[in-house]
């Protein structure tokens, strides 16, 4: 992080509890957050590796946008429901002493930024990662919703691609500006008109990647060993995490030998990229345990 960064962060909470009464306890709470800055990340060491690691440091302005980390809407919700049954005799043993409880959370996506591979505007920062930024159709959706699949049920990008130009050359700077070659030449490029020298206006950490949901559950019963003591009990625990196996995928990284998030090669044409690669949850994961409770 550079030491003239820029930072704010404003959110508002919500929490609710119910504690147990009747057999049931609840919670829930959510954050509405917004994280902003110039610059989140360092070369190395970073938990967070979805945005460029070092911008432009004479002009933080450039890059003032959402922080790598921001997630806006995050809601959690839990309950544990300690099911009627009966407390004595033989019918205890197998309808007592059970218990249920689950975790439901709901997040929106970590912030990516739409690149231009290499080091096409010539800032020569060695070191670090090459970038230059493309230019974001106006009114068009950055992002596929139907990412997953589309009716032909073929897996699309999460990215759109077609919401994304090379930068173009303004009069004012059309002298100055170098052209995205292609398969052409500089003397007779493929994309006459664009400027590679020049940043484009996507801007920094613009996407957003794909919302996380996730279910756990438990399943509890309790054994009450009364010839030990009164408090004395053995738990059967089942749990499972991810109950519904649903894939929750981070977004497209810009480098880190992904380069997802990259929409043009240094040359000007499209990249393929903007995929999907990796998953931010572990598929449905099950496991059993014995506790002892004295």
């Amino acid at each position: 992080m550079l030491f003239n960064n820029d930072t704010s962060y404003h959110s508002f909470q919500v929490n609710v509890q119910k504690r147990m009464s009747h057999s049931f306890q609840f919670g829930g709470a959510y954050t509405y957050s917004k994280g902003m800055d110039s610059s989140s990340g360092t070369i190395a060491g970073d938990s967070f590796s979805n945005s460029v690691t070092t911008w432009f440091w004479f002009d933080p302005k450039i890059s003032h946008a959402r922080s790598d980390f921001d997630v806006t809407h995050s809601a959690v919700l839990n309950g544990i429901w300690q099911v009627p049954g009966p407390r004595a005799g033989l019918k205890s043993v197998m309808l007592g002493g059970w218990e249920m409880g689950s975790i439901f959370k709901m997040n929106t996506g970590i912030p990516t930024t739409p690149l231009i591979g290499g080091d096409a505007i010539g800032a020569e920062n060695s070191g670090s990662d090459p970038f230059s930024i493309p230019d974001l159709v106006p009114g068009c959706a950055a992002t596929n919703s139907n990412f997953k699949s589309n009716p032909n049920g073929v897996f699309l990008g999460y990215i759109n691609p077609a919401c994304y130009t090379l930068p173009k050359a303004t009069p004012e700077i059309a002298s100055r500006c170098v052209p995205f070659v292609g398969s052409g030449t500089l003397a007779n490029p493929q994309f006459p008109g664009t400027c590679s020298n020049l940043l484009g206006n996507a801007g920094r950490n613009s996407i957003t990647g794909p919302p996380l949901v996730n279910l756990d559950f438990s399943l509890y019963k309790n054994f009450a060993v009364k010839k030990i003591s009164e408090s004395f009990s053995v738990q059967f625990r089942a749990e499972f995490f991810n109950i519904l196996n649903h894939p929750n995928f981070g977004p497209p990284l810009p480098f880190f030998n992904s380069g997802q998030a990259q929409i043009f090669k240094l040359n000007g044409t499209l990249s393929g990229g903007g995929g999907l690669q990796y998953l931010v949850t572990q598929p449905r994961d099950i496991q059993f345990a014995l506790k002892i409770i004295w």
